[in-house]
Order: structure tokens, then C-alpha cells, then sequence
């Protein structure tokens, strides 16, 4: 599993769930982006996308973001938050640059 040190990892401008879903995304994009995952018979995409479009329709830029995080079957038995069964993609660092201002 990728550990993550809430203290001193996520960058203190990031104040916002939108900017943590963002931060989130584009880490693990990158740290995960050779990794694919079987998603249906004869179909498999990337673990994790992260990328900036311009959408011409409302003339504004916008991350769109994928994740496919595989969850244990525990997550059935409830008792718990759904979070708390995801498992990991993989065990590479957070890379220093997504951990500074």
C-alpha cells in the first residue's frame, strides 16, 4: 500500500475536498500509470487517469478523473466505512513533488 502521512504528505493548500480529490487523482495517476485493471470479460483499463481538458461548451478547464480500486469482498458485511475496504494499487512512494506547497 502506498502509506501516506496525513501531517506532512498532503500539502497544506489543500483545503478543499475538491482540491483533495484532485491531489488524490493526479498522485495516483502517476505513481500508478502503467497499472491496469480487468474492469469485464475482454476489458481492462489504466488503475488510475488524471488529465486537464478545456471544455469548449462552457469555456472552462476541468480535471476528469478515473480511478478502479479494487475492494475487498468484506465491504459486504458492513460494520465499517466503505473506505476502509479499498486496497491498494501499489506500494511506490508519494514522489516528494506532490508533498510540497
Amino acid at each position: 500500500m502506498t502509506a501516506l502521512a496525513l501531517a506532512t504528505q498532503i500539502p497544506s493548500q489543500i483545503d478543499t475536498l475538491e482540491k483533495l480529490a484532485a491531489w488524490v487523482s493526479l498522485t495516483l495517476a502517476n505513481i500508478n500509470s502503467a497499472q491496469t485493471a480487468i474492469e469485464g470479460q475482454g476489458y481492462t483499463e489504466r488503475v488510475s487517469q488524471a488529465n486537464i481538458y478545456y471544455i469548449q461548451a462552457d469555456a472552462k478547464y476541468r480535471i476528469i478523473t478515473r480511478q478502479s480500486i479494487v475492494m475487498s469482498a468484506n465491504y459486504l458485511a458492513g460494520g465499517t466505512k466503505l473506505w476502509q475496504h479499498a486496497q491498494e494499487l501499489s506500494t511506490t512512494a508519494i514522489p516528494t513533488l506532490f508533498s510540497s506547497n
